[in-house]
């Protein structure tokens, strides 16, 4: 059992270090907006402008980047998959924010599938927790879908709560959607 475990880790390490490509993920789209029924800030803006504003930072810093959507489109899941197994010598990171029905929900939490994505979770995670005092809700490994199904190490970031008052009013700011760009980008270049 623990030869499997460091099997997995010194795997994690190999894959996950040495990319070229990070194919950015803005989650939600076109008719789907995100988050909850009735909460008031919608998603899918927010999650585009981060993605936009990630793009910016790593090809400023010579990574070579892909878009699965470019404006307010709405992609299917199994083709952001496609396109994030298209690419090489890549990680996938999807960007999103997060809701609950209990208004005080709060904070960031980063999730992977695939053992070879955990450290690139970590860091995200680490990066995140950085920028304000708010609840570290950690690093998850959960079966979504474009994280089961995207063979490249992959990731999904929720950078805060849309349906806490503070932190949906902090992330209509756009200074705190470059913070949080710049710290995801941060926990790339780190993972590299």
């Amino acid at each position: 059992m623990k030869w499997l475990l460091l099997l997995a880790l010194l795997g994690s390490l190999a894959s996950a270090s040495g990319f070229s490509t990070v194919v950015i993920d803005a989650g939600h789209g076109g008719h789907d907006r995100g988050g909850i029924s009735g909460q008031r800030v919608g998603e899918k803006d927010l999650t585009l402008d981060v993605a936009r504003r990630l793009r910016d930072i790593l090809q400023s810093n010579g990574l070579h980047t892909v878009m699965t959507r470019v404006d307010d489109t709405f992609i299917p899941l199994p083709q952001r998959s496609a396109i994030a197994n298209a690419q090489r010598d890549a990680i996938f990171v999807s960007i999103h924010f997060n809701s609950a029905f209990r208004s005080s929900a709060n904070g960031f939490e980063t999730f992977y599938y695939n053992p070879t994505a955990s450290g690139i979770a970590a860091r995200v995670q680490a990066g995140l927790m950085q920028l304000e005092p708010v609840e570290n809700r950690g690093v998850k490994r959960r079966a979504y879908y474009v994280l089961r199904k995207t063979r490249i190490p992959a990731v999904l970031a929720e950078c805060g709560f849309l349906t806490n008052r503070n932190e949906a009013a902090l992330c209509m700011q756009a200074g705190h959607r470059q913070e949080l760009a710049s710290a995801i980008a941060k926990a790339i270049e780190a993972s590299r």
